[in-house]
Formats: structure tokens, C-alpha cells, sequence
């Protein structure tokens, strides 16, 4: 465990071990090990399923969001526990798609279960649509599936309140981190594979520098 500045806390480890020593969450937000992952690409690409729903069944929180790219099963949502009900699906558009073999690709989706947060000015409708990112708005970082931070961003937005804490227990290379830090969120991030873990650590640092400058 290495606790940051801001009190937020990473753990190099696998998420099964650790969920039940963890103090409560307000949200779930992350892009697991995704369905269709290529075999021995990542840690759990074996059986993704199984391991969300091993991952689920040890922790609680509110509200649960799923980042999948466009083409998996969404059958693989089935590892979400009943007592998290399906609330709905919001699209993470790039402006420039990709190629998947034959597949359009370039949209991700988020799948977003348990209870949105109350009706407030500006948040009224939850929308289903996030903003289009510039290929620019997802670097390289050496992380086979990196995710956009502006979507993150997006996401916490509409699914977390400030100060509230959101769990990552397949923080990668740490998206869900950097976001949390710019919008004012803890964060807990779990992440198995060691090289991954010091791409986020080192993000999250870099991330959190200029606001403790600015202070």
C-alpha cells in the first residue's frame, strides 16, 4: 500500500486480497479486464468474468461503472451482483474511429448500475452521450487498454459527488486516478501487475504536483 498526497491510497496487489480490508466507497468506476482480452495479454485475461464477480462480491458501494470498448459481450455483465440495478449504458465517443478487424471501432461504453445521485441544478437528465475526445486526449502511456481522462472526468461527474471516495480495483495505468485528483475525489486504486502500477503511480504524482504548488 503507498498513501498519496490528498489521502489517496494504491495498492499493488490482486483486488481479491485486499477489498475487505478497505474502509467504504461512495462509487465503483473501471475498465476491467475486458471480455474479448487477447489470452496472457494482462493478469485475469483467463476468466475476466470470474474475476469481476469475484472482485463485486467482496465490496459495496452505491453506484457501479463498467468502461467496455464498443465490441465486447455485454454478457460479461452478467459478474454484476442483482442487488446493483442496471440503471443505463452512456457512450464515450472518440472523434476519430478506429479499425477492429472488420468492426468501426473508437466508442467505448459505460455501463452505469445502482442508484444515480439526486436531481440537482445542471444534473437534472443523465445523459447518454460523452464529450467527443481528440485522438490527443488518450497518449500513449505503454498501457495495452488506456482510457481517455476526459471521459473519466465526464463520468465523475455524473456519478460522484466531491470528496466522495471512488474505488479502481483494476487501476491500470490509472486514469480513473488522474480524474478523481482534478475533480476533488479519493482515490483507491488496486492494480496486480507491477509495470502498470508504476505507470499510475507515477501519473497520480504528476497529477497532484501542480496542485500542491497551487496551495
Amino acid at each position: 500500500m503507498i498513501l498519496l498526497p490528498g489521502g489517496h491510497v494504491i495498492y499493488n496487489v490482486d483486488s481479491r486480497n485486499v477489498l475487505h480490508e478497505l474502509p467504504p466507497v461512495d462509487a465503483i468506476i473501471t475498465d476491467p479486464v475486458w471480455p474479448n482480452c487477447p489470452p496472457g495479454l494482462m493478469p485475469g485475461s483467463d476468466d475476466p468474468q470470474g474475476l469481476l464477480e469475484a472482485v463485486l462480491s467482496r465490496v459495496d458501494a452505491a453506484r457501479i461503472v463498467i468502461v467496455l470498448r464498443g465490441d465486447s459481450d455485454p454478457r460479461f455483465l452478467m459478474a454484476v451482483p442483482r442487488r446493483w440495478p442496471f440503471f443505463r449504458a452512456q457512450i464515450l465517443p472518440y472523434v476519430i474511429p478506429g479499425y477492429i478487424g472488420r468492426k468501426l471501432g473508437g466508442d467505448e461504453i459505460a455501463y452505469c448500475f445502482g442508484e444515480p445521485l439526486p436531481s440537482a441544478p445542471g444534473r437534472r437528465v443523465i445523459p447518454g452521450w460523452g464529450p467527443k475526445v481528440q485522438p490527443a486526449g488518450r497518449p500513449e502511456n505503454s498501457h495495452p487498454a488506456s482510457r481517455s481522462v476526459a471521459h473519466f472526468r465526464w463520468l465523475l461527474r455524473w456519478w460522484t459527488e466531491p470528496g466522495q471516495t471512488v474505488l479502481d480495483p483494476f487501476m491500470g495505468s490509472g486514469t480513473t486516478g488522474v480524474a478523481c485528483i482534478e475533480m476533488g475525489r479519493k482515490f483507491i486504486g488496486i492494480e496486480i501487475e507491477k509495470a502498470y502500477f508504476e505507470i499510475a503511480m507515477k501519473r497520480l504524482l504528476e497529477t497532484q504536483r501542480p496542485l500542491m504548488v497551487a496551495d
